[in-house]
């Protein structure tokens, strides 16, 4: 019987590496797959986010005509950003690839806003931010998570100012509009 060469020996325990590694970081992620599903397989609507015109006196009804043509689905969800969520995937936000969009409302009226960025395009979302709303009006505090803010007309947009530094690949950046109270 021929005795197994160095190399196979190695290739066989990397790939058996590669596999465990693999199914690790499915088990971790496994409530972000399905948006990474959806990215990478089916086409998704482009939206126009329009932070300007974001206002915490708009209803579901209101944002539903903000997004005309994205199909939002809302559901009743407990969360301290609101009560109720809408979300829908979406293929770019402004410009910028995203994975989805999500809406949280408070009372019936629109508490925040989040677009999902996938980490290798944070780059071009903050370039994106900068462009449209100029340099942030917002200074951090020293110790702080480093963000990007902007006031806008009734809330604040905020960014991470870097990548998320976690070695999780499946990790996003995202984009927050908070209402201002």
């Amino acid at each position: 019987m021929a005795r197994e060469s160095e190399v196979e020996w190695w290739l066989k325990y990397i790939l058996g590496f590669l596999v465990v590694l693999v199914a690790i970081l499915v088990a971790l992620n496994f409530s972000r797959l399905h948006m990474y599903q959806t990215y990478f397989g089916q086409a998704s609507p482009e939206v126009a986010m329009r932070y300007e015109l974001l206002s915490p006196s708009m209803d579901e009804a209101a944002v539903r005509r903000h997004f005309e043509g994205m199909a939002l689905n809302c559901v009743a969800e407990n969360t301290g950003m609101g009560d109720r969520v809408c979300y829908a995937a979406v293929d770019m936000a402004d410009g910028v690839p995203a994975l989805g969009v999500a809406l949280f409302f408070r009372k019936g009226r629109l508490n925040q806003s989040v677009v999902q960025v996938p980490w290798w395009r944070h780059l071009r979302q903050k370039q994106r931010l900068l462009a449209l709303h100029g340099e942030p009006q917002l200074q951090q505090q020293p110790g702080e998570t480093p963000l990007l803010a902007w006031r806008m007309p009734h809330g604040l947009l905020v960014f991470n100012q870097d990548r998320i530094s976690d070695l999780n690949p499946l990790s996003w950046s995202v984009v927050m509009w908070h209402a201002r109270q």
